[in-house]
């Protein structure tokens, strides 16, 4: 019911609206009643159940015109705090005084479930920014949006000035801005303990024109939520730095649409020197014979994080004192890159020694490079001995690749085909 999860939860967002709460302050409330969306969800089992067993989804007319009047009486009973009864259903919400509630920051409302108490022996280094006993305001903005007390802590050492910000001058149109690009208030924590300095960048002036700039080079507009949790770093860096980084993928041969989806799936790369770091990858590969780098950084985008010397030219070695081929080799680490990220000796070498076991081709493994990439214990060794003890010999594709459920059924099929072979064979 993902679907009908999202729908709810919009729905629910736009009554809030509807109520005069902002927008940002309607997607905490929804993000914190979890409860409240499933019993929506079950409302809709329950009205449609032969729908849901059959298959067939709702409609978003379907689903609105079952939770509104439902909405609506809610409404009618709580014209108050309403909000608290999303958030702290099933149960009643507690009375205001033990309540965040609707609390006042600086002209802003802010619902939140709670502001956890502050224990200035346990934190110290928050002690100092306390005013008669009270942190400051910018401190318990983020204490109203849920951070935790140790988190405001690491917030505090890793970027100082931040105590000095105003809430609605600085900090509240940031967030504001991260919220509408996606982001859940419960992701709000991981992205601005990563990158505080965000908060040192005008929305207007800077956010606002770099996420455009990145949308203009290819960066979909809707993942920047995910781009956001990965790596908030991109939204700080000059237009200069990122076309630097653009202007090498279209050099190694991607569209400026696939450089794009790199740098959506790996906004990391933005980080890096195209001199000192990607210049450098690019190389070596092509000195050992990889023909399309485009293609490997398409495939696994990952690969570019990595460090040659402690990740990529260990495996090629290995690889290499087995008796690969150069060529062998390229068209491995071709098909299958994230294999440049394992380990050699935990991981690499296990799976080679027990490959050595079965008794199988090496060409197997340039065929289907992506062996390594299976746990040995959970489905390599598992899926082999049931074979073998079968007798059947499948490709390493087919016997790895497949979910437990289609191994089993292709298993059973192929079990009754040598049985009935078997029986056909005439004993003497």
């Amino acid at each position: 019911m993902a679907c009908e999860r999202e729908e709810a939860k919009a729905m629910v967002v736009d009554y809030l609206k509807g109520r005069g709460v902002s927008a940002p302050i309607a997607a905490r409330v929804v993000n914190k009643a979890s409860r409240f969306v499933a019993h929506l969800l079950a409302l809709l089992r329950s009205r449609y159940r032969t729908r849901y067993i059959s298959g067939r989804e709702l409609t978003t007319s379907e689903i609105r015109s079952t939770l509104l009047p439902y909405l609506e009486s809610l409404g009618a009973k709580h014209k108050e705090g309403l909000a608290d009864v999303f958030v702290s259903f099933p149960d009643p919400p507690p009375p205001r005084t033990e309540l965040v509630g609707l609390l006042q920051v600086d002209g802003d409302v802010t619902t939140a479930l709670a502001i956890p108490e502050i224990s200035f022996s346990e934190y110290p280094q928050l002690q100092v920014h306390a005013v008669d006993g009270k942190l400051r305001p910018s401190l318990m903005y983020f204490l109203h949006l849920g951070f935790p007390p140790e988190q405001v802590e690491g917030l505090v050492s890793r970027f100082p000035t931040i105590t000095s910000y105003s809430v609605n001058g600085k900090l509240k149109p940031v967030v504001d801005l991260l919220l509408g690009m996606g982001v859940s208030v419960s992701d709000l924590p991981t992205i601005v303990l990563k990158r505080p300095q965000i908060f040192g960048c005008s929305p207007e002036e800077n956010l606002k024109p770099t996420a455009a700039f990145l949308e203009g080079l290819g960066v979909e507009r809707g993942k920047w939520g995910k781009i956001l949790v990965s790596f908030p770093h991109i939204l700080t860096y000059s237009h200069s730095k990122l076309q630097h980084v653009v202007e090498f993928l279209l050099e190694i041969g991607l569209s400026s649409v696939d450089a794009g989806k790199v740098i959506t799936r790996f906004p990391q790369i933005t980080g890096y020197s195209v001199d000192a770091k990607l210049k450098p990858m690019m190389d070596y590969f092509v000195g050992i014979g990889v023909i399309d780098f485009g293609i490997l950084i398409f495939r696994s985008p990952q690969t570019l994080g990595l460090s040659l010397e402690l990740n990529i030219k260990p495996t090629i070695t290995f690889f290499s004192k087995l008796g690969f081929s150069t060529e062998e080799i390229t068209t491995i680490v071709s098909r299958f890159p994230q294999l440049l990220g394992l380990n050699v000796e935990k991981n690499i070498h296990p799976k080679w020694d027990y490959f050595l076991r079965l008794d199988r081709l090496r060409s197997e493994l340039v065929d289907f490079p992506q062996y390594f990439g299976y746990s040995l214990e959970k489905r390599i060794k598992p899926r082999c001995e049931i074979l073998l003890s079968s007798g059947l010999l499948w490709t390493l594709n087919r016997t790895l690749s497949t979910t437990e459920t289609a191994f089993r059924k292709m298993l059973e099929k192929d079990s009754k085909h040598v049985a009935l072979i078997s029986e056909k064979v005439p004993k003497f």
